[in-house]
């Protein structure tokens, strides 16, 4: 059952969705990784994780329209990268390089290029919507107020309540 809360990010490259569409486009189930700059962790994700019995919706606008929704898709599961095995790391950073090659492994650069990266949200069933939607749409869990569009920098999230 998807929770009833979902998760806005703001600017993704588009090639970084680009390639995880190649493969998700034939392979839905296939799980792919989304790895937002940030040096502190999701909480509401790290506090209580999707899982693919339980995914979450995530809306996502690219680095080059920030005030407009392109993709959806649901993850499935989320991860510190701070605290992940080695082995899990190598495993991870073989699956990037080969299905996101424009990621090429796993980041390890907070906001500004310092610091560590925290948060690996694994996703599946990415799609680019047929018409994408004004961020304003999507109303915020904190507030109800919705989503501005005043948007001059990729980076950030926002959950967002699911209508």
């Amino acid at each position: 059952m998807l929770k009833p809360v979902a998760l806005f990010i703001n600017g993704v490259f588009k090639s970084v969705l680009e390639d995880i569409l190649k493969v998700q486009s034939v392979l839905p189930e296939q799980i792919m990784f989304l790895q937002p700059y940030s040096g502190s962790a999701m909480s509401t994700l790290r506090d209580d994780p999707p899982s693919i019995e339980s995914p979450m919706h995530l809306f996502v606008s690219i680095t080059t329209d920030l005030a407009n929704v392109h993709y959806q898709a649901e993850i499935v599961n989320w991860e510190d990268k701070r605290t992940m095995a080695e082995v899990k790391k190598q495993v991870i950073n073989y699956l990037i390089a080969t299905l996101q090659p424009g990621d090429k492994e796993l980041y390890n650069a907070a906001q500004g290029g310092t610091g560590e990266s925290v948060n690996l949200l694994h996703i599946r069933r990415l799609q680019k919507l047929d018409a994408s939607f004004s961020v304003s749409q999507l109303r915020k869990v904190s507030d109800g107020e919705p989503l501005s569009t005043a948007r001059t920098q990729s980076g950030g999230w926002s959950y967002v309540k699911l209508v």
